[in-house]
């Protein structure tokens, strides 16, 4: 089984430390949600995974072979048009055009994009399908690990649940892992297993939180029950800024776990 495991992983910026003996797992067909306050080291974390910045410290040992990454802003080639950009991966993996083709035709319309779409330059798309050629660039090569780097932030919330549910299918047709990073708590509720809260100041985990409902049986009010739940933990209201109080600098894996769900 592919899998990832970081330990006493440091990184600093000059002087400024920015992440903290943090140590995380991960695991096929887990999503593992990091939130917290801007500034605490989340897209950093993130971009260290991926494998575009180099850890000032780290022990890291990875098993996932392919490895995709959706950001929040869609990033798309402008002088490709869709196809093209959701097949990028593909012709990197020297697919034949033709497989290529109809790989994209396949995502499109998994996607809710059109034939017509798959021609059009990113200036001529929506934000909302712009996020869907994104996404689908990303789960075009059938990445082991994907890594979401607030992609749904800006999205209606229309949008935001079609793409929860082929997110959700992903995981679950693939086995695909995911490291997802969020401001927001509902959204890590709605699609994680795991919760892992992090601070700035240096960035770190204070507190991990267990999800056991499985989540196809997530209705909207356990959604909403399990968030207040959280909510009133004391390292999510302080690392929030809804509480004050002194947070420990922790070791790897020293911060405070806890499982459950609200019925």
């Amino acid at each position: 089984m592919s899998e990832l495991h970081i330990r006493h992983l440091y990184h600093r910026y000059g002087i400024t430390e920015v992440l903290a003996d943090v140590g995380l797992d991960l695991y096929a067909g887990e999503t593992l949600a990091l939130v917290g306050p801007s500034g605490c080291g989340k897209s950093t974390l993130l971009h260290i995974v991926a494998g575009l910045l180099t850890p000032s410290e780290v022990v890291m040992q990875s098993t996932f072979r392919g490895v995709a990454c959706v950001f929040q802003e869609p990033r798309l080639m402008p002088w490709k048009n869709a196809a093209d950009n959701i097949t990028l991966g593909l012709k990197a993996l020297g697919v034949p055009k033709a497989a290529r083709q109809r790989q994209a035709i396949s995502l499109a319309e998994r996607m809710g994009l059109s034939v017509e779409d798959l021609g059009k330059y990113p200036h001529e798309l929506s934000g909302g399908m712009q996020s869907r050629v994104s996404l689908a660039r990303a789960l075009a090569i059938n990445p082991d690990l994907l890594l979401l780097d607030e992609p749904f932030s800006a999205l209606d919330i229309g949008l935001k649940g079609e793409l929860y549910r082929q997110l959700e299918d992903q995981v679950h047709r693939h086995g695909t892992a995911v490291l997802m990073i969020t401001h927001d708590l509902m959204e890590a509720v709605r699609l994680a297993d795991r919760i892992l809260m992090m601070v700035p100041a240096p960035g770190r985990m204070v507190y991990e939180f267990t999800l056991q409902q499985p989540q196809a049986e997530r209705s909207s009010n356990w959604v909403y029950q399990t968030t207040a739940e959280l909510m009133q933990v004391n390292e999510v209201r302080i690392g929030f800024g809804l509480a004050e109080g002194e947070l420990p600098v922790q070791s790897s894996h020293g911060h405070a776990q806890h499982s459950g769900c609200a019925v």
